[in-house]
């Protein structure tokens, strides 16, 4: 049930819509309110009031607006009951107007005082078909009219309209007027009319525009219908019972009979159809009083009516929510689901519903044993294990052929059903079709193998390729380390990024020592301007370069070969410089020259060198 919006927040078409439902409210409430005078109980309250009926809706649903609309029509049926009289306005005053013989403004102010804090509780809004709402509303309704009753009456005492010796007799009276109308037409508004209404209310259209909202409406009028009819039925029946066969007193009994058609609706067309039936077969209670002068009878009747309302509320309610929770669960079963399935105790097949059902070679009636040979003897048996525990089980899963020869996975639960005596009545379960994951899976495992295999083939190559790295990288060591010269790798800045043991031994470093020093540092402060300037001047050539120089820890005089390397996009890649010592032959050259230059006892230069 959704509520109203608010005047406050309505727009101006809104508020167009409410004053059209204003209008129809109040036209509503007088044609109720002259329906009252059908049967009176001592003058001052009728067999039901169904205007009463229409204040809980107003209030309940529209709250303070509500209350407003009510005190508008109290207002307006005031108002043409005096001009209906014949005086006119003159001599009638605001009181008057305001606070009519059969009705008045305390009446609507003990509705509101019950339904305001009611409404301002039920955030969801009323729903009659779960019983903790249906009872409150009962109680909402049992209190509102004995509120309005005891205020009226008091106020019909204070005027002396009603004698206050049969003031109890009047509140009593007025109390199930108010309630019977309640009951009656306040629960077939809130659940037929008001949706409806709603909608009018925030779109401005009566009905849905959807095929299925059309479809539905067409099936419940057809509903609506069968229930005039055998409403209509049931009341002939009990009006033409011959007199002669039931008394007067007992005629309250024979109306009883009311409940059985009242029932049978309500189990057949839900809480709709059972509403609809309560304004119908309480209207032909009135109508049968009225017709056949039992006045007498009124209170007796009024149970009656009051029986076939809260039948047809709570058995309507009940069989609406029954319906809905079975709606419900079905739909679940549908989606997640891809076959239900119930046996009994025996084994056999109460009932198969599903996709599913349509490709088993099993129906209701036969056991489930027959698809022995459609089932692998293996699944068979996890079948007849999980079975003999007689515990629930979950996530079974089989193969079964289906009927197009095509085997098909299935994932079965079940739970076991006992009956009242703790005996096995069966089990029951739902079945889902996973025939689809199991391939994806199977060709996912297949994949997965050849993608193992795959990598374990790479990955044995790859570790044949690394150990031959590793002994090229040996090799390529001991090949280092044997060389008679030293072997010296620079980055593009200049600095070492490897030396050999022959290099380290030139040089006066140690490998790791060397590593990250700038090759000018290894050589003789007198040479390293020399060196550099070739450096530089040979930087972009990639040729092998040649100098001599000594080295500055060592003090070692060595030849030095290197050639700069180049990057893929043509940038400096650093150098490979080889060393080798000189020291010997320039030894070997010093005493030479001195043997042609010097004399050899002397010491004395000789001719070659004067000349």
């Amino acid at each position: 049930m959704n509520t109203a919006p608010s005047l406050l927040a309505a727009n101006a078409p809104q508020r167009r819509r409410f004053l059209l439902l204003a209008a129809a409210y109040t036209a509503l409430w007088m044609a109720t309110w002259h329906s009252a005078g059908l049967f009176n109980v001592s003058n001052t309250a009728s067999l039901w009031f169904l205007p009463a009926g229409l204040r809980f809706c107003a209030l309940l649903l529209l709250g303070w607006p509500g209350l407003l609309l009510d005190l508008f029509a109290n207002f307006f049926v005031s108002l043409t009951n005096h001009m209906a009289s014949g005086q006119g306005l003159s001599g009638v005053g605001l009181r008057q107007l305001l606070w009519p013989d059969h009705d008045g403004l305390m009446p609507t102010l003990a509705y509101a005082l019950v339904l305001l804090p009611l409404r301002a509780r039920l955030i969801t809004g009323l729903d009659l078909t779960r019983p903790g709402h249906s009872f409150l509303f009962l109680v909402a309704a049992l209190g509102a009219s004995s509120l309005a009753a005891l205020a009226s009456t008091f106020h019909l005492t204070s005027v002396n309209v009603v004698d206050t010796t049969h003031w109890s007799g009047v509140a009593l009276a007025w109390m199930i007027g108010d309630f019977i109308g309640i009951v009656t037409l306040a629960p077939l508004l809130l659940v037929r009319v008001w949706p409806r209404v709603h909608l009018y209310l925030t779109r401005g259209q009566w009905r849905s525009m959807h095929k299925a909202a059309a479809e539905a409406t067409a099936a419940r009028r057809v509903a609506d219908v069968h229930v005039a009819a055998i409403s209509l039925v049931s009341l002939l029946l009990v009006a033409v019972v011959p007199r002669t066969l039931v008394s007067g007193d007992s005629f309250p009994l024979l109306a009883l009979m009311l409940l059985l058609p009242q029932i049978v609706m309500a189990l057949r067309y839900n809480l709709r159809g059972a509403l609809l039936a309560v304004l119908l077969l309480d209207s032909g209670v009135v109508v049968l009083v009225s017709w056949l002068q039992l006045s007498d009878s009124g209170l007796a009747f009024q149970l009656v009516m009051v029986a076939i309302a809260l039948v047809g509320l709570w058995l309507g309610g009940a069989v609406e929510s029954r319906n809905l929770h079975r709606a419900r669960n079905q739909d679940f079963a549908t989606v997640s689901n891809d076959l239900l399935w119930e046996t009994n105790g025996q084994g056999l097949v109460l009932s198969l519903e599903g996709r599913l059902s349509r490709h088993l070679f099993v129906s209701p009636g036969q056991s489930w044993r027959v698809l022995r040979e459609r089932v692998s003897p293996a699944h068979m048996a996890l079948i007849e294990q999980a079975l003999a525990r007689r515990q629930p089980f979950r996530d079974l899963k089989i193969a079964l052929l289906g009927e197009d020869d095509v085997l098909r996975w299935v994932h079965i639960n079940g739970v076991p059903v006992w009956d009242e005596l703790g005996e096995l009545a069966g089990f029951r379960g739902t079945a889902t079709d996973v025939t689809r994951a199991h391939r994806a899976k199977k060709l996912l495992d297949n994949y997965t193998h050849k993608l193992e295999s795959e990598v374990a083939r790479q990955t044995e190559a790859l570790r044949q390729s690394n150990n031959e790295l590793v002994d090229d990288e040996q090799r390529l060591q001991v090949l280092l380390a044997a060389v008679p010269v030293g072997l010296l790798e620079l980055d593009a800045n200049g600095c070492c990024r490897y030396l050999n043991a022959n290099g380290a031994k030139l040089v006066g470093y140690e490998s790791k020592q060397a590593e990250g020093r700038h090759f000018l540092e290894f050589v003789h402060p007198d040479d390293r301007a020399q060196l550099q300037v070739d450096w530089q001047a040979n930087r972009h050539s990639t040729e092998v370069q040649w100098l001599e120089f000594r080295l500055a820890r060592s003090n070692v005089w060595c030849t030095a070969y290197w050639a700069h390397l180049r990057q893929a996009n043509d940038a400096p890649g650093g150098a490979i410089m080889v060393l080798a010592d000189a020291t010997a032959r320039r030894q070997q050259d010093e005493r030479l020259w001195a043997l042609a230059h010097q004399d050899p006892l002397t010491d004395l230069p000789n001719r070659n060198l004067f000349l």
